[in-house]
């Protein structure tokens, strides 16, 4: 393994885990950061079942059941029936969800300006390009994100056909390190 890729690994969950930590602790909203991430998780990929909520967050059927009693509670999901198979239940995002999602980003992102201010124009630069090429590759890959790429796309005015060279040259450098 390429010690550097390591290291930038590393770094990167270091980093994330440092980012949710800044979380406002008296946020108002009343869900826990797990619980915010499963309406992230509905929003992204829309209906799921339980039992896929469980494998893709890594945790047991009856966590994820309990977190969303809790958010049925709340009305920020619905559960209806699997039209493929009644004895399981398909998991939504409520309008409500939505809005409280959309928030709790909202304030997120209020609470990383003081930190981004402190960074240079260089690494905002490449920290915005890395977002967005990692959004870009979610449309070639017909994610269900697409969405939420598109939204990004249109706030900071990106020039489609750049982020596409962009992506073709690091595909080719990548194809010539793995190659």
């Amino acid at each position: 393994m390429d010690d550097d890729l390591h290291a930038l690994g590393e770094d990167l969950i270091t980093t994330a885990a440092r980012v949710v930590r800044w979380v406002p602790k008296e946020n108002g909203f009343g869900i826990s950061l797990a619980a915010a991430r499963l309406l992230a998780r509905l929003q992204d990929d829309g209906p799921t079942r339980i039992s896929e909520l469980a494998l893709a967050e890594k945790c047991s059927q009856p966590t994820i059941t309990n977190h969303v009693k809790r958010l049925e509670a709340a009305h920020l999901v619905d559960r209806t029936a699997d039209p493929r198979d009644a004895r399981a239940w398909m998991i939504k995002l409520t309008k409500k969800g939505n809005q409280q999602l959309s928030s709790m980003r909202n304030s997120i992102g209020t609470s990383l300006e003081p930190y981004l201010a402190t960074m240079s124009r260089r690494d905002l630069k490449a920290l915005r390009e890395g977002v967005l090429y990692d959004l870009v590759g979610r449309i070639h890959d017909e994610d269900t994100r697409s969405r939420t790429v598109e939204a990004v796309l249109e706030r900071y005015h990106v020039d489609r056909e750049q982020a596409e060279r962009v992506e073709a040259t690091a595909r080719r450098l990548l194809d010539q390190v793995a190659g």
